[in-house]
């Protein structure tokens, strides 16, 4: 199969062997984006696409796809992963992307979804530099797996975290220790979105920490999921501790949003035109 004009595809619900779709992109160099929902494949799907800038990766059942390899993708900005399920048992493994600045979205509490830089498991000794762009979930607001991820992208700008319960009976400790910083939280890290923030305990914690920690931070935006006024923000600011707040500069905005956080991401796998496919039209 040869398509050499052909510039967007979508594979869904497709049952494909690894070569076959090696060979289908090799066929397509001048694809710009890709999306793969559904695809079923015994093997690694392996991506070798000298034109590609976006990748969208959608899975929601264990029995599909287990391995995403990025062999050769000089242009690649964005991998995108909307409505991928937590106990997802995924390696993503990122050989050549060196414009790769757009990652997300993936759960920070599944030990199952790994990302691997090259042959090795992406660590703060194996970090991945050019992402300046993250979407984390987090549904048992577990901070020291977040900071986990953050340890391996010094170069982060903008971090995404959903929370996906309400309430919570248990939640870790987190430990930082300011006399090993994590690099993107001293020298990068300059905006924080926390979606469907209720204002409970542990997520002021979550938040706070940010508040404290982060020393560029500009903006902190709360996209919350109840009813707020100036009185409730008043004391939010309170609990957030904003008058210790690491960085002067940073500002703090709540918004109103809705439970479908990932409603309007896929739509932006072969929409180019956003700049940030993560923020809520």
């Amino acid at each position: 199969m040869s398509f050499p004009l052909l510039k967007r595809l979508s594979l869904h619900h497709v049952s494909i062997a690894g070569d076959v779709f090696h060979g289908l992109l090799s066929g397509c160099q001048a694809l710009e984006s890709l999306s793969i929902s559904e695809v079923r494949s015994a093997g690694a799907l392996r991506v070798s696409a000298p034109a590609l800038r976006s990748i969208g990766l959608q899975l929601s059942s264990v029995r599909t796809m287990t391995e995403l390899v990025i062999e050769y993708a000089p242009c690649l900005q964005r991998l995108l992963l909307p409505y991928c399920r937590v106990d997802d048992c995924l390696t993503i493994r990122v050989i050549e992307a060196p414009k790769l600045e757009i990652l997300g979205m993936f759960s920070a509490d599944s030990s199952k979804l790994q990302v691997f830089k090259g042959l090795s498991p992406a660590s703060s000794a194996n970090s991945i530099r050019t992402i300046k762009c993250l979407a984390l979930r987090c549904s048992n607001h577990r901070l020291n797996r977040i900071l986990d991820v953050l340890k391996w992208l010094p170069c982060l700008e903008k971090l995404y975290v959903s929370f996906l319960d309400c309430y919570l009976r248990q939640t870790d400790k987190h430990e930082y220790d300011p006399l090993h910083p994590i690099e993107c939280l001293q020298t990068h890290l300059k905006k924080v979105v926390l979606k469907l923030y209720s204002g409970y305990e542990q997520q002021v914690d979550f938040a706070r920490f940010f508040v404290l920690n982060a020393q560029v931070l500009r903006k902190i935006e709360f996209e919350v999921c109840w009813g707020y006024s100036s009185e409730l923000v008043a004391d939010q600011h309170k609990l957030l501790q904003v008058e210790s707040r690491a960085s002067q500069d940073a500002q703090f905005e709540f918004r109103a949003t809705s439970f479908y956080i990932d409603y309007h991401l896929s739509k932006h796998i072969h929409d180019l035109s956003a700049s940030d496919p993560f923020r809520q039209p």
